[in-house]
């Protein structure tokens, strides 16, 4: 994290208080990250692992896995919108390590730091815009 944050043009002083509102989170394989429909309080950043993505179909209750994501990945970034709940299931397809950021931290760091904590949601939505396109393109091919 803290070579990400040092790439983003985040300062010493304020990339060594952000990193540490991050926890370290361990997953065995089959482990539950986060349910469907729970309050969103958090983000993660998978280091090392695999973990798969689960949404309803909307027939008889089923789940279809519609992402599996890599070490790297982002995971449950809408954690940083108020109110928002999950719309998936993610588990754990390997035994893998996350590091996880709240809410309420990264909004302390906001408030210190509004310029650094700006640069990690530009971040954050470049993320999310890459992921947005690639599932655009899978959808076009389906079509």
């Amino acid at each position: 994290m803290d070579e990400l944050l040092s790439r983003l043009g985040i300062p010493d002083e304020e990339r060594n208080e952000f990193v540490s509102f991050f926890s370290k989170k361990e997953l065995t394989t089959g482990d539950v990250l986060f349910e469907y429909n729970d309050v969103a309080e958090e983000l993660f950043f998978l280091l090392v692992g695999n973990l798969a993505v689960h949404k309803f179909t909307g027939f008889l209750e089923k789940m279809q896995v519609i992402a599996l994501l890599d070490a790297g990945a982002v995971v449950g970034e809408a954690a940083l919108l108020n109110g928002h709940v999950r719309k998936t299931r993610v588990t754990a397809i390997k035994d893998s390590t996350l590091i996880c950021l709240k809410k309420d931290d990264f909004e302390k760091f906001q408030k210190k730091f509004p310029e650094s904590a700006f640069r990690f949601l530009e971040y954050l939505f470049s993320m999310v815009s890459l992921r947005l396109e690639k599932t655009s393109e899978r959808l076009a091919r389906i079509l």
